[in-house]
């Protein structure tokens, strides 16, 4: 499992792409860029990310295919998903009820782009996104995207409602198709239920907890 933070940039314009994406890369960070509201669509339906930065004027030719309504897929498909706003040309109405209606953390205007800037407001986005998990005298903060792709990958779906069950958490009831990892990982985040998630998870796989914490002497912080 890679645990760099993935991040998932939708923007149109060639330049702006660099722009965004490369001190991203410099940083570490695993950057996927995509320039329109289709293409962005089936990514997110194949891959988990930590963030999505994206135009909110995505294709000025299509307007119903632009960046509010990418927004609120997100929102309505994949809730709980961290997402930084970048605009420019004084859209502050755009901006005001993006964030008024989805999880919108923070907004980048084109027009006074500041690198130093950019690259705080991501990693303020990703320590929101990210839950601190307690084991062997230290705390490793876990991101909500390691937590989403463990439960599609090593739980079944039987295991996966089993999981809700013990949560007191009424499976059918949760929006979504299939094992509705991210909707689960959503419910617990809005009820700050996280750590609860966690011990579930570490419960029914101890082994997973051991490789998503750091070995005895290479802790982030102790407790």
């Amino acid at each position: 499992m890679n645990d760099r933070h993935t991040i998932l940039i939708v923007e149109d314009d060639d330049q702006w792409q660099g722009v965004l994406r490369e001190p991203l890369e410099d940083e570490g960070y695993s950057v996927t860029v995509i320039a329109d509201y289709q293409d962005s669509r089936q990514v997110l339906e194949e891959h988990v990310f930590d963030l999505v930065i994206l135009d909110l004027l995505l294709d000025k030719s299509a307007p119903m295919l632009g960046g509010e309504r990418l927004l609120a897929h997100i929102s309505r498909r994949y809730p709980g998903t961290a997402c930084i706003i970048v605009s420019g040309r004084g859209d502050t109405r755009l901006v005001r009820d993006a964030f008024k209606q989805h999880h919108v953390v923070d907004f980048i205007d084109k027009d006074r782009f500041d690198i130093l800037t950019f690259i705080d407001a991501v990693k303020a986005a990703l320590e929101h996104d990210q839950v601190d998990v307690a084991h062997n005298g230290s705390t490793q903060a876990i991101s909500l995207a390691t937590l989403r792709r463990i439960l599609n990958e090593k739980f079944d779906l039987q295991e996966v409602k089993n999981l809700c069950f013990d949560l007191g958490v009424d499976f059918d009831d949760l929006p979504g198709e299939g094992k509705k990892t991210r909707e689960i990982v959503a419910h617990c985040q809005r009820r700050s239920r996280l750590e609860e998630l966690v011990a579930s998870i570490a419960s029914a796989r101890p082994e997973l907890l051991e490789r998503m914490t750091p070995a005895a002497g290479q802790s982030s912080h102790p407790t």
